[in-house]
């Protein structure tokens, strides 16, 4: 366990030391200020309130359908084919660790990374709503439950990417490769509906259905099994690939 610590500290270090990360970061606690700004300054020509007490919710969604998944491409690419191709990775297999931690480690440190961009967003949408939105009634626990409901959507949709990053061996192939299946997955449901019932990246806003007071609480119960479900499929499947990989 001291390991799987020392290792998942190790990765965090790793990806703070990249300048992508820090760029990622900095443009996920921006973005929202900037927008916020920029409609409270529209708002008396627009003749309605720009900003408002649901401002939260709606660039979580913004920030899980687009920018979050951005971050896992990039990220899963760097973890994975990014080493391999520099043969960093074998540095890692060098020291006293096993395999399946030095996987659950890195899994574990994009994991904490998009829990970061969430709390981040969390933070500044709710202090730009409170600052600039209308006057009413902001319901921090639906917040809070929204944005908790994201990170395992956001979870699932990481542990598949990086099983599929077990593929290659080439960041920018696989950052493409991921951009392309998941614009496939997204446009999928509209042919088929089995796609969007057993494909995790259709759940990125599921968040809302935890808003929604008519949903029950079976179908939140079922669907957060799926999710979780999803997680041990892809990374059980990404650490046997992952395994068997010459580095």
């Amino acid at each position: 366990m001291h390991s799987l610590k020392v290792g998942i500290v190790n990765e965090l270090y790793m990806l703070l030391y990249r300048k992508k990360t820090i760029v990622l970061l900095c443009f996920s606690a921006l973005l929202p200020i900037v927008l916020a700004l920029s409609l409270h300054k529209l708002q008396p020509l627009m003749g309605l309130v720009a900003v408002s007490k649901s401002f939260p919710i709606e660039m979580l969604g913004f920030y899980t359908a687009l920018w979050i998944p951005i971050f896992i491409f990039l990220t899963a690419a760097d973890l994975f084919p990014n080493e391999v191709s520099s043969r960093t990775l074998k540095l890692s297999l060098l020291r006293p660790i096993t395999r399946f931690r030095v996987f659950a480690a890195k899994a574990s440190a994009l994991l904490i990374a998009i829990a970061a961009i969430l709390f981040l967003l969390g933070i500044v949408t709710v202090i730009c709503s409170l600052a600039l939105g209308s006057e009413g009634s902001f319901n921090i626990v639906e917040v809070v439950k929204a944005y908790s409901a994201a990170w395992l959507s956001m979870a699932a949709v990481s542990a598949l990417f990086i099983f599929v990053a077990q593929f290659f061996n080439s960041a920018s192939g696989c950052f493409a490769f991921s951009i392309l299946l998941y614009i496939a997955a997204k446009i999928a449901p509209f042919f088929t509906s089995v796609v969007s019932s057993f494909s995790p990246v259709s759940y990125t806003d599921w968040h809302l259905m935890w808003l929604n007071s008519t949903v029950s609480p079976l179908k939140l119960m079922t669907t957060s099994v799926f999710l979780l479900s999803s997680c041990i499929l892809f990374f059980s499947l990404g650490y046997f690939i992952f395994n068997r990989k010459e580095v």
